[in-house]
Protein backbone atom coordinates (compact mmCIF):
# COMPACT_ATOMS: atom_id res chain seq x y z
CA UNK A 1 0.00 0.00 0.00
CA UNK A 2 1.30 3.51 -1.16
CA UNK A 3 1.93 5.84 1.55
CA UNK A 4 -1.08 7.96 0.07
CA UNK A 5 -3.66 5.17 0.18
CA UNK A 6 -2.49 5.01 4.04
CA UNK A 7 -3.29 8.52 4.06
CA UNK A 8 -6.93 8.42 2.53
CA UNK A 9 -7.44 5.48 4.54
CA UNK A 10 -6.44 7.43 8.04
CA UNK A 11 -8.50 10.56 6.59
CA UNK A 12 -11.58 8.46 5.97
CA UNK A 13 -11.24 6.66 9.03
CA UNK A 14 -11.41 10.28 10.64
CA UNK A 15 -15.23 10.40 9.47
CA UNK A 16 -16.25 7.49 12.14
CA UNK A 17 -13.69 8.78 14.62
CA UNK A 18 -14.91 8.82 17.92
CA UNK A 19 -15.09 12.51 19.05
CA UNK A 20 -12.67 12.65 21.36
CA UNK A 21 -10.20 10.92 19.11
CA UNK A 22 -11.06 12.98 16.00
CA UNK A 23 -8.68 15.85 16.37
CA UNK A 24 -5.74 14.13 16.71
CA UNK A 25 -6.36 11.76 14.24
CA UNK A 26 -7.24 14.65 11.47
CA UNK A 27 -4.10 16.61 12.67
CA UNK A 28 -1.91 13.73 11.73
CA UNK A 29 -3.60 13.33 7.83
CA UNK A 30 -4.69 17.06 7.33
CA UNK A 31 -2.66 20.59 7.66
CA UNK A 32 -4.11 23.07 10.31
CA UNK A 33 -5.07 25.14 7.42
CA UNK A 34 -7.28 22.61 5.32
CA UNK A 35 -9.72 23.88 3.48
CA UNK A 36 -12.60 21.37 2.78
CA UNK A 37 -15.41 21.59 -0.09
CA UNK A 38 -18.51 18.82 -1.05
CA UNK A 39 -21.50 20.17 -3.36
CA UNK A 40 -23.40 21.03 0.18
CA UNK A 41 -20.30 22.98 1.94
CA UNK A 42 -17.32 24.98 2.24
CA UNK A 43 -15.00 24.85 5.85
CA UNK A 44 -11.92 25.95 6.41
CA UNK A 45 -9.28 24.28 9.15
CA UNK A 46 -8.96 21.52 11.33
CA UNK A 47 -11.23 22.97 13.82
CA UNK A 48 -14.36 23.38 10.70
CA UNK A 49 -13.30 19.94 9.33
CA UNK A 50 -13.49 17.95 12.05
CA UNK A 51 -17.01 19.88 13.81
CA UNK A 52 -18.72 19.10 10.04
CA UNK A 53 -17.27 15.67 10.40
CA UNK A 54 -18.69 15.58 13.89
CA UNK A 55 -22.27 16.57 12.09
CA UNK A 56 -22.12 13.95 10.01
CA UNK A 57 -21.32 11.25 12.55
CA UNK A 58 -24.35 12.58 14.45
CA UNK A 59 -26.32 12.56 11.35
CA UNK A 60 -24.98 8.89 9.90
CA UNK A 61 -24.54 6.93 13.17
CA UNK A 62 -22.48 3.38 12.22
CA UNK A 63 -21.41 4.95 9.04
CA UNK A 64 -18.20 4.79 7.73
CA UNK A 65 -16.27 5.50 4.67
CA UNK A 66 -14.09 2.83 2.70
CA UNK A 67 -11.43 3.72 0.41
CA UNK A 68 -11.33 1.59 -2.86
CA UNK A 69 -8.82 3.00 -5.01
CA UNK A 70 -6.30 5.77 -5.13
CA UNK A 71 -4.53 7.82 -7.94
CA UNK A 72 -1.91 10.26 -7.25
CA UNK A 73 0.59 12.69 -9.51
CA UNK A 74 2.97 15.73 -8.24
CA UNK A 75 1.17 16.86 -5.05
CA UNK A 76 -2.28 15.86 -5.95
CA UNK A 77 -4.21 12.94 -5.30
CA UNK A 78 -7.78 11.53 -6.28
CA UNK A 79 -9.83 8.71 -4.07
CA UNK A 80 -12.85 6.62 -4.76
CA UNK A 81 -14.84 6.15 -1.88
CA UNK A 82 -17.83 4.20 -0.52
CA UNK A 83 -19.75 5.15 2.32
CA UNK A 84 -20.72 2.21 4.55
CA UNK A 85 -23.99 1.80 6.69
CA UNK A 86 -23.96 0.04 10.23
CA UNK A 87 -24.18 -3.26 8.55
CA UNK A 88 -21.06 -2.73 5.87
CA UNK A 89 -23.94 -2.43 3.06
CA UNK A 90 -23.04 0.41 0.58
CA UNK A 91 -25.15 3.54 1.22
CA UNK A 92 -23.39 5.98 -1.57
CA UNK A 93 -19.97 6.50 -3.07
CA UNK A 94 -17.88 9.17 -4.23
CA UNK A 95 -14.90 10.50 -5.38
CA UNK A 96 -12.73 13.29 -3.89
CA UNK A 97 -9.61 14.94 -4.46
CA UNK A 98 -7.03 16.62 -2.89
CA UNK A 99 -3.60 18.35 -2.94
CA UNK A 100 -1.03 17.70 -0.58
CA UNK A 101 0.82 19.84 1.29
CA UNK A 102 4.96 19.54 1.06
CA UNK A 103 5.05 17.27 3.98
CA UNK A 104 2.31 15.08 2.47
CA UNK A 105 -0.45 15.98 4.34
CA UNK A 106 -3.67 17.04 3.30
CA UNK A 107 -4.05 20.67 2.45
CA UNK A 108 -7.21 20.69 0.25
CA UNK A 109 -9.93 18.34 -0.16
CA UNK A 110 -12.70 18.34 -2.43
CA UNK A 111 -15.62 15.45 -2.19
CA UNK A 112 -17.60 14.42 -5.38
CA UNK A 113 -20.81 12.15 -4.73
CA UNK A 114 -21.45 9.75 -7.27
CA UNK A 115 -25.51 9.21 -8.81
CA UNK A 116 -27.15 6.38 -6.75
Amino acid sequence: MSDTQQLWNDYAACWSAAPADRPAALGAVAVDEVAYRDPGTEVGGLTGLAAYMAGFADAFPGHRFRIDEVLEHHDRSLARWTQLDGRGERASAGISTARHHEDGRLAEITGFFLPA
